[in-house]
């Protein structure tokens, strides 16, 4: 009996801990098709932000570009704002894993839309 809790426990903590991994793939550092700009993603409790690392103007570095993006199943994040600073405009944004080193963004505000593809930066 005492195996059988013991694995039961064991599974519980590695199942919880692979959700974990799973829902985290969007952080790090992420650069535009161009390579003018760099977010990095991170996590603000159960959401997630995106952070200006580089970018032109310089006054954007430091800025959250995205905010409040969460986890929805498999490679999706949704219910995100995008933030359009030089516009003074906010889109909705969502995201998704294409691979681990690409990430689809997608603003959307009213009928219109618009979606990039980011690359994970290695160093």
């Amino acid at each position: 009996m005492q195996q059988f809790i013991f694995l039961s426990l064991c599974m519980l903590f590695c199942m919880s801990t692979f959700a974990q991994n799973t829902n985290d793939r969007i952080l790090g550092q992420w650069t535009d098709e161009d390579h003018t700009r760099v977010l990095e993603f991170v996590r603000n409790g159960s959401f997630y932000d995106a952070i200006i690392r580089e970018a032109e103007p310089s006054s954007l570095i430091g800025k959250k570009q995205i905010t409040s993006l969460k986890y929805d199943t498999g490679n999706a994040y949704k219910d995100g704002l995008l933030h359009a600073f030089q516009k003074g405009k906010t889109a909705n944004c969502s995201a998704k894993l294409l691979e681990d080193n690409k990430l689809q963004l997608k603003a959307s505000k009213g009928l219109t839309s618009k979606s990039s593809v980011w690359t994970r930066v290695t160093k």
